[in-house]
């Protein structure tokens, strides 16, 4: 920045446990203050003074943590002398997706947990970590429509159900990688048909993925690139052929990861029909199994949390949600009647645990939905039809769940498995158990808060401002 000049970043503190940290580092020194917005206002109007902010500190760094109540707050950086080159760390807790104040569509639409309920207007964050993920679909009815798909290389009548979720991988040292990780069925609704679908996004520093970094069993999968803002982004997808399918349709979803010693992690991707047909699928499909070599791991988890931020700065969140198929798309719908179920478990238990809270909609994938509305059901359940979308907290939930009493509560009829009172099958057949099992809400079993949970503001504010991934690449007909 040139001399007397400054810069600042609105702050909002949405809950009464807000905390704000920032660090600054400049080539020279500069003056960084917290304030106010009404202090801010004085000073940019030449009527206060830096050193009646809040926080005030001159020189080449500044490091602060702070707890603020409800209001609106800036950091401030000025240079008084020669010009300085700074760069300003943001982060505030918890992450609420709602800070912003109220979304309009399209947003990816169904349900999902960010680490965060919000009991009378109080966000209160928690942290789970899992080795399975699991989304339940009792779907009735579906048909969508987008004119415009076409332009991007889709089907107008193109829709995905995504189980997203962010895994977590601990290496030998203390070392952290981060991947998003999506099973994402591809209807082409008007005909009937759907392709299964996955792909893995590297959410770590380097964000790098190659074929021989990540491979999957039988080579059906493969990394791709694109340009992102003069970047290189990768990815790696997977796609089968299409299949039929008939209504009404039960699936559920499953994402596994098991960490393999001197290996990597194996993260394996499957689907299991619980009611109508898809082909001649029965059973359990895990219908793709990745390998992501990194022979440091020590363990791996899903990660669903309140209190941190991606390295790219978006949420450590788990989503079952309705948008269109690929490439960013958003779709709307002429039919929808589905119940959606999402979960949590371990492969060391054969029970379904719910998240002990829910939102209306995802924000980490980028294709959308304009017009499917949520209702809460309970106990980690919520039926998705077409109508004028709400994007809130569904709110809370808890206890554990075999998939047949869910299946019930969701609807669905014809179960492949209405005999068996638990998961049974759920956790993947060829999959060890995880060396990082544990669940509940304190922090990851092996450390990332001292080395995460940087939102770098100078580029993006926050992770709703982050240009949103979704899925580029799937089989299509």
């Amino acid at each position: 920045m040139p001399p007397g000049y400054f810069t600042y970043f609105p702050v909002d503190a949405f809950a009464n446990t807000t905390v704000v940290h920032y660090s600054l580092t400049s080539n020279t020194s500069v003056s960084t203050a917290f304030m106010t917005s009404a202090q801010f206002q004085d000073f940019n109007n030449s009527n206060g003074l830096l050193s009646n902010s809040i926080t005030y500190q001159n020189g080449t760094e500044s490091d602060r943590t702070l707890r603020v109540t409800v209001g609106s707050y800036d950091v401030l950086v000025y240079a008084y002398g020669g010009t300085a080159n700074a760069s300003l760390d943001l982060t505030v807790f918890p992450n609420n997706p709602l800070s912003f104040g109220p979304l309009s569509p399209p947003e990816p639409s169904g349900i999902a947990s960010y680490g965060l309920t919000n009991q009378s207007g109080i966000d209160a964050p928690y942290a789970i970590a899992s080795t399975d993920v699991i989304g339940v679909a009792s779907i009735s009815s579906i048909n969508a429509y987008n004119s415009t798909a076409e332009s991007v290389g889709e089907n107008p009548s193109g829709a995905t159900l995504q189980l997203n979720s962010v895994l977590l991988v601990g290496e030998k040292g203390g070392g952290t990688q981060v991947y998003w990780c999506q099973n994402t069925p591809d209807l082409v609704t008007s005909a009937s048909q759907v392709a299964l679908a996955d792909n893995v996004w590297n959410y770590s520093a380097s964000g790098f993925l190659s074929n021989d970094s990540i491979t999957s069993e039988g080579g059906g999968g493969y990394v791709s690139t694109f340009q992102q803002n003069g970047t290189t982004e990768y990815y790696y997808a997977y796609g089968e052929s299409n299949s039929s399918y008939s209504l009404p349709l039960g699936l559920v979803l499953m994402i596994n990861a098991t960490a393999e010693p001197g290996t990597g992690v194996l993260v394996q991707f499957g689907t299991w029909l619980t009611g109508g047909t898809l082909g001649a699928r029965t059973g359990t499909d895990w219908f793709d199994n990745v390998t992501i070599h990194d022979p440091t791991a020590t363990g791996a988890y899903f990660f669903t949390a309140g209190n941190y931020t991606t390295p790219i700065g978006t949420f450590y969140d788990t989503e079952l949600v309705f948008g269109g198929e690929g490439g960013g798309e958003a779709t709307s719908f002429t039919q929808l009647g589905a119940n959606l179920g999402l979960f949590y478990a371990n492969s060391t238990s054969d029970r379904m645990n719910a998240f002990p809270s829910y939102f209306s909609f995802g924000l980490d994938t980028a294709e959308a939905a304009y017009n499917a509305m949520v209702r809460y059901l309970g106990n980690g359940t919520a039926s998705v039809s077409v109508g004028m979308p709400s994007y809130s907290y569904l709110g809370a939930a808890s206890g554990q769940f075999s998939l047949t009493s869910v299946e019930g509560a969701l609807g669905i009829t014809g179960s492949a498995n209405s005999s068996s009172s638990t998961t049974e099958g759920i956790s993947s057949t060829t999959a060890a158990t995880s060396t990082a099992s544990s669940t509940g809400s304190g922090v990851p079993a092996f450390p990332y808060q001292a080395v995460v949970v940087t939102v770098f503001v100078v580029v993006v504010l926050f992770s709703y401002l982050v240009v949103r991934k979704g899925v580029l690449a799937r089989s299509r007909r």
